[in-house]
């Protein structure tokens, strides 16, 4: 069954909302956390994000150049705005410090030097250019997928990452030079 028979089929009966849930909490799940770097909020957030999309359902609508996943992740886009805007604070990529995998001191301490390192680059970079490296490697998302969410043609997508790529580049050679 495609996503779209499974859209169609959840609308009128919502044990295939289920399906659609397993299909993207993943997905959604790691997207919110890397605008919040909170599990708990996190956790709130995603909840939140399905139960809007399950009252909502019945409203979604194919059209042309739209899809599902570009729906829901205007949803939970619009799920953390709302909350920042309410709770008058922003990501804070300082937050970004789970390394609990690492086996030794040492490795521990090179990792959070590095995570530091690129935590202070990608705060450089602006909120549209954070928002797509997140989408990208934070949700697993393609470029045609980002473009939907963003509502930007895949063209204007792919410059703003590359643009991205190429400043967060710059600025982490020129950390690695200004430490030598």
């Amino acid at each position: 069954m495609d996503e779209r028979e499974l859209v169609e089929r959840a609308k009128k009966d919502k044990k295939y909302f289920e399906k659609l849930y397993e299909m993207y909490f993943d997905k959604i799940y790691s997207y919110i956390y890397y605008r919040t770097f909170n599990h708990p909020i996190t956790e709130d957030l995603t909840s939140e994000t399905f139960i809007k999309v399950l009252r909502s359902l019945d409203r979604f609508e194919w059209k042309e150049n739209g899809s599902f996943s570009a729906w829901i992740f205007r949803i939970a886009q619009n799920v953390v705005n709302d909350y920042y805007r309410n709770k008058k604070e922003f990501v804070d990529i300082e937050k970004i410090s789970d390394s609990s995998w690492l086996k030794n001191p040492e490795d521990e301490l090179l990792d959070k030097v590095e995570k530091d390192i690129i935590k202070n680059a990608l705060k450089r970079l602006t909120k549209d250019q954070q928002e797509v490296v997140i989408l990208r490697y934070g949700a697993n998302m393609k470029f045609h997928e980002i473009a939907k969410v963003k509502n930007k043609s895949d063209v204007a997508v792919r410059a703003l990452f590359f643009r991205a790529m190429h400043s967060l580049k710059e600025m982490l050679l020129k950390e690695v030079h200004e430490s030598e």
